[in-house]
C-alpha cells in the first residue's frame, strides 16, 4: 500500500541532531514545516544509542497530526546501525523515515521490507524520503522516486558536490544538471523534492540567494541546519503578495470568461487559459494553507 502523500507545505525542513536535547526541545516549537530528526551524520558513534531514545521521546510529545512533517534520518544502510534505528523509533509513529546515499531502488528494498513487519497494523505504512547524494542516485532518481514507499526525494548537494569533482559555486553551475535531471524525476513520478543545505551560516545573502534559485527550480522547499535559515526558506518557496494579487486577477477573469461561456480570456496583455487558472488556484491554496 502507497503511503499516504504528504500534503503540508515542504518549505523549510530542518535537521536535528538526535544527540542534542537542547534543540530537540526547541525545534517543535519553530515555525519549520518539517523536522528530520537526525540519527546519522550529525551524531556521535559512542551516542547512537541515546540519540534512539532521544528521538522517540520527540516523537511521542509531537504526536502525528502536529502541524510539523516528523521525519527521523536512520543510518546508511551498508552499516549495522539502521534496522535498530527502525526498530527503536517506530513506535514513535514519524511521518516518514529518510534513508541516505540512495543510489538505486534496490537500496531502499531492506528499509522497505523492515517496516512492512513492523507496520502490519497501520493503515498506512511510514513512507520513505531519500536521499540523492551521488552521481549514480542522479542517473536512477526516477526509478527510486517511483518506488512504492517514497513520497519525497533530498538533495545532499555537499556530498554530491565532493562526487562529482567540483568546487563550490554561488550560481551552483557544476550541479545544475544534477539538479535539474533529480527535479524532473521527481516530477515525473509525483512526489515532492527538497533542495539540499546551504552551510555558510555567516553568508545569509548567500542562503536567500539559493532559497531563490531552488524556487525557480521549482523545489518543493529546502533543508535547513538552523533557525535563522527557516523564516528565509518559508518566504522564498511561498507565492509572494504580489503574485497572489496577480493570482486573484486571473481566476476572476477567467470565471468571468466561464461563465460567458469562454474558454480564454486577457488579463493585462496576457493570455488566460485553464492551465493558468489552475496554477494561480494552486498558488493560492499554497498561500491558504501556510496561514494555518
Amino acid at each position: 500500500m502507497k503511503p499516504r502523500i504528504q500534503t503540508a507545505l515542504l518549505r523549510s525542513v530542518l535537521y536535528v541532531p538526535g544527540s542534542n536535547l537542547k534543540t530537540l526541545a526547541k525545534a517543535p516549537t519553530l515555525n519549520a514545516d518539517g523536522l528530520i530528526l537526525d540519527l546519522e551524520d550529525s551524531v556521535a558513534p559512542e551516542a547512537k544509542a541515546q540519540a534512539r531514545q532521544n528521538v522517540l521521546e520527540t516523537l511521542r510529545t509531537t504526536p502525528a497530526g502536529h502541524p510539523q512533517t516528523r521525519v527521523v534520518r536512520i543510518n546508511g544502510i551498508h552499516t549495522p546501525l539502521w534496522e535498530d534505528d527502525l526498530n527503536a523509533v517506530l513506535t514513535g509513529l514519524p511521518d516518514a523515515v529518510v534513508i541516505s546515499k540512495v543510489e538505486t531502488p534496490a537500496d531502499l528494498d531492506g528499509p522497505a521490507e523492515h517496516l512492512y513487519r513492523l507496520e502490519q497494523l497501520r493503515e498506512f505504512p511510514c513512507a520513505l524520503w531519500a536521499m540523492i547524494e551521488t552521481p549514480l542516485g542522479v542517473r536512477h532518481a526516477f526509478e527510486i522516486a517511483s518506488h512504492p514507499l517514497v513520497t519525497c526525494l533530498v538533495m545532499g548537494t555537499s556530498d554530491l558536490t565532493r562526487a562529482l569533482g567540483i568546487p563550490g559555486d554561488p550560481q551552483r553551475i557544476g550541479l545544475r544538471h544534477a539538479l535539474q535531471q533529480t527535479l524532473l524525476a521527481a516530477r515525473a513520478a509525483r512526489v515532492r523534492i527538497l533542495d539540499g543545505v546551504f552551510v555558510d551560516l555567516k553568508n545569509p545573502e548567500g542562503f536567500h540567494a539559493e532559497c531563490h534559485d531552488g524556487s525557480l527550480l521549482g523545489f518543493d522547499g529546502k533543508t535547513v541546519i538552523h533557525p535563522n535559515q527557516i523564516e528565509p526558506a518559508n518566504l522564498a518557496f511561498l507565492p509572494s503578495e504580489r503574485q497572489a494579487g496577480e493570482d486573484r486577477a486571473v481566476l476572476d477573469a477567467w470565471n468571468a470568461a466561464r461563465a460567458r461561456g469562454e474558454e480564454i480570456c486577457v488579463v493585462n496583455g496576457r493570455l488566460v487559459e485553464r492551465l493558468h487558472a489552475d496554477q494561480a488556484a494552486q498558488r493560492l491554496a499554497r498561500r491558504e494553507m501556510a496561514k494555518k
